[in-house]
C-alpha cells in the first residue's frame, strides 16, 4: 500500500504531519515548527509510544527544541523533527525508505538526521530515497560531547574563575553515545565522575576504560557534586527531582531537560546554574550544518563559541536576575524575528 500523509493542524506550528504506510508499518509524525532563518533541520527519533498523542507531543516539544537550538547556535535553519512509532514494529530498511518518501514530499522544507535510535544505516537507507538526508557522512556524538565540555569549562570559569576542570566533580546520568565520550573527555581533565545508566552492560565497558563512581539511576540527582549532566531522556529535572540536587550547575545533552518552565525560574532562585540544553548540546546540529554548508574546516571554533554564547546568557541572568532559560529563549527570539 502507498504511504499516506494526513496534515495535523496545531497552532504555532508552520506543518505537521502524520505518514503511514501499512506495507512497511511506518507510523511518522514530522514536525516543522519554523522556518524563518532556513529550511527545518532536526533529526528522526525512533521510540516504542505508547499513545499517538504521546508520540505527537514529543515530537511537537522536540521540534521547538530544534528552532531554538538552530537559531541560538547561530546556524541558518529553522526547526524540525521526526518520530517514528516502533511499538511492535521491527525497524527495516523497508520502513525508513517510506520514512524518506514522506520527507521528499515535504519538498526541502524539512531535513532529517539522526536521532535517538536511529542510525547511521538507517539513514543510508533513507538516502536512497530523498535528498534531504543528512549525518551520513558526520559523527555527531563527538562534536556534541566536545560542546558540552566547553560549556561546562565555561560555567565553572563563571562561578569560580577556574579556567580548568582538574578535581571538580561532574555527575552524568546516561552514558551512551554522547554522555559516554563525554565522561572520556572529563577523565582526561582530571574530573571527578560520578555516572548511572540504565543499561549494565555500557556502564561497565565506560569502567573498564575510565575511572568512575557508579550509583543507581534514582540516586544519579542526589549526588553532592558540582555539576549535574542529564544525557539521557527529557524531563529529567522536574518537580521531584529538583529537590534532590545538590549541585551548582545544570550541563547536559538531553533535549527538554526541564518537565516545565517554571523549574527555570526555581533553579535560578535557588542559585542553581541551568545550562540551556538547546544551546549547550548544540554540537551535532553544528557539525551537521557544517557537512551540509561545507564548512568543516570551521567546526572546531563553532564548537568552542558554544562557551561563549553560554557565558552572555549567564551574564544577563546574573545582570536582570532572570533565569536562564528565559534568557536564552529570548535571544533565540530574537534573532529568528529579526
Amino acid at each position: 500500500m502507498a504511504l499516506k500523509i494526513v496534515d495535523i493542524k496545531v497552532k504555532g506550528y508552520e506543518r505537521v504531519v502524520h505518514a503511514t504506510n501499512e506495507t512497511t508499518k511506518l507510523d511518522c509524525i514530522i514536525s516543522i515548527h519554523n522556518t524563518k532563518l532556513g529550511p527545518a533541520l532536526g533529526g528522526v527519533r525512533s521510540w516504542e509510544y505508547s499513545s499517538f498523542e504521546n508520540q505527537k507531543n514529543d515530537v511537537l516539544n522536540l521540534s521547538e527544541s530544534m528552532t531554538l537550538k538552530n537559531s541560538i547556535c547561530g546556524i541558518n535553519f529553522g526547526g524540525g523533527k521526526a518520530s517514528l512509532n516502533l511499538t511492535k514494529v521491527k525497524k527495516t530498511p523497508e520502513l525508513y525508505q517510506s520514512y524518506a518518501e514522506a520527507v521528499e514530499a515535504l519538498k526541502g522544507s524539512y531535513f532529517t538526521a539522526g536521532d535517538v535510535n536511529t542510525f547511521k544505516e538507517d539513514l543510508i537507507e533513507c538516502s536512497k530515497i530523498s535528498k534531504y538526508v543528512y549525518g551520513i557522512n558526520v559523527e555527531t556524538s563527538g562534536p556534541t560531547a566536545k560542546g558540552l565540555f566547553y560549556a561546562m569549562k565555561a560555567v565553572l570559569n563563571f562561578i569560580s574563575n577556574k579556567n580548568d576542570l582538574e578535581n571538580v566533580h561532574v555527575a552524568i546520568s546516561g552514558v551512551g553515545k554522547v554522555g559516554g565520550k563525554l565522561a572520556k573527555l572529563l577523565s582526561k581533565a582530571n574530573v571527578k565522575i560520578t555516572a548511572a545508566s540504565m543499561n549494565p552492560k555500557i556502564i561497565k565497558e565506560l569502567k573498564n576504560s575510565i575511572k568512575i563512581t557508579e550509583v543507581y539511576p534514582e540516586e544519579l540527582f542526589n549526588t553532592k557534586c558540582d555539576i549535574i549532566s542529564p544525557c539521557a531522556l527529557g524531563g529529567a529535572i522536574n518537580e521531584s527531582s529538583k529537590k534532590q540536587l545538590k549541585c551548582k550547575a545544570i550541563v547536559g545533552a538531553a533535549n527538554n531537560q526541564l518537565a516545565n518552565p517554571s523549574i527555570g525560574d526555581w533553579l535560578n532562585k535557588n542559585n542553581i546554574i541551568y545550562a540551556p540544553d538547546y544551546l549547550v548540546n548544540s554540537g551535532g546540529v553544528i557539525a551537521i550544518a557544517s557537512e551540509i554548508n561545507k564548512t568543516e574546516n570551521v567546526l572546531e571554533k563553532k564548537l568552542q563559541e558554544i562557551a561563549e554564547r553560554l557565558i552572555h546568557v549567564l551574564e544577563e541572568s546574573k545582570r536582570n536576575n532572570e533565569s536562564c532559560d528565559l534568557i536564552a529563549k529570548r535571544i533565540a527570539w530574537e534573532r529568528i524575528n529579526s
